[in-house]
């Protein structure tokens, strides 16, 4: 019976000193936020005999790489990102894969899915005096309104021909999505009723019936050559109201209207970017401890940390039988992290140096 006990202690040791040994490996473990992934990357090529598959791979490597620039910085930026080298690409890259091969026609048919290391891609940009975005897709609501200024009339939706063709105008980076408002006699009786004063009106009885809080409203005023366009943006917790004036407009060629689409939507996008930058040089120290029974908890609270873009990086810091303790470091107002894990039902004090979790 006592040989029995001692083999006991020493099984309890041996395990507890792998424990241990496990332990101190994780907790020096840094852990980053989930890599930036662009799916659906689609390249055709001539399958003859200077086909090169790595001049494939290449070529999505580059198609990859240019839809995250154009998601994650401003217009004004892009050209800094032009002619970037295939071996610079490359290097940004954490792994890629390859599905739906097929020939047709001679054509080699590729669609790809490139994970680009977030860091490296970050670090890169920020050389280029460049603070990036986080490349978050959102739904909102858009109201387009064409107002002929030589009748003073408002055209229903059937004529607006931006309302018609607005969702026909796309790009593989775009993050904002549009909803359009119904086409009923109602909307279009509301908008008559307010046309002198439509640009002040909240449209509150046409919103009021969408439950969206980015709501988008813009103002066409048509005249015989020229077209005026006033939007307001409203996201859920910034407003923006501008003018834009397009000039000598052939109203019959639905290139030029579709660019004027396409123009208005890239500036929207900016709009949305200059909400979701990541400013890299904020580097905030934030130490959280978790009662050690709280599993659910942590386990919330690292999934999380992996998912959010202005968590730079992470690692359990300390760990005994009463807490555990996070050590963060984050890229903006820590008040927006408190935020973040309000709505994630985590309550925090955060009257002391290391935050409790409640």
């Amino acid at each position: 019976m006592f040989l029995n006990k001692n083999k006991i202690n020493v099984y309890l040791y041996l395990f507890f000193l792998l424990f241990i040994l496990v332990f101190i490996k994780f907790s020096t473990t840094i852990v980053r936020a989930d890599n930036y992934t662009v799916k659906n990357i689609k390249i055709k090529e001539q399958y003859d005999i200077n086909f090169n598959k790595d001049k494939v791979i290449n070529k999505g490597f580059e198609k990859g790489f240019e839809t995250l620039i154009f998601r994650i910085v401003e217009s004004k930026d892009k050209n800094l990102f032009k002619d970037v080298p295939n071996n610079t690409i490359s290097s940004l890259i954490d792994n890629f894969s390859i599905t739906n091969e097929k020939f047709v026609n001679n054509n080699y048919e590729v669609d790809f899915e490139v994970k680009f290391d977030k860091k490296k891609l970050l670090s890169f940009i920020r050389e280029k005096k460049v603070i990036s975005s986080v490349p978050k897709n959102t739904d909102v609501l858009f109201i387009p309104i064409l107002i002929d200024t030589q009748s003073n009339e408002i055209k229903f939706f059937d004529q607006n021909y931006f309302y018609n063709n607005w969702n026909n105008v796309n790009k593989n980076y775009f993050l904002l999505n549009y909803n359009l408002p119904d086409e009923n006699i109602e909307n279009f009786r509301l908008f008559q009723r307010i046309k002198n004063n439509i640009e002040d009106n909240d449209l509150s009885e046409i919103t009021n019936k969408y439950n969206f809080e980015n709501i988008f409203v813009t103002i066409f005023y048509k005249n015989k050559k020229n077209l005026q366009i006033f939007s307001k943006i409203s996201f859920s917790n910034s407003k923006f109201k501008f003018n834009l004036n397009e000039k000598n407009i052939n109203y019959e060629d639905n290139k030029i209207l579709d660019q004027i689409i396409l123009n208005l939507k890239n500036l929207y996008e900016d709009k949305w970017k200059l909400i979701n930058k990541i400013n890299t040089s904020i580097t905030i120290p934030i130490k959280i401890s978790i009662k050690n029974s709280n599993f659910i908890t942590s386990e919330k609270l690292e999934n999380i940390l992996n998912q959010s873009d202005f968590v730079y990086e992470y690692e359990i810091e300390k760990m005994n039988s009463k807490e555990i303790i996070y050590k963060i470091i984050y890229n903006d107002n820590p008040e927006k992290f408190l935020n973040t894990l309000k709505l994630n039902n985590i309550n925090i004090n955060s009257s002391n140096d290391i935050w409790n979790v409640e």
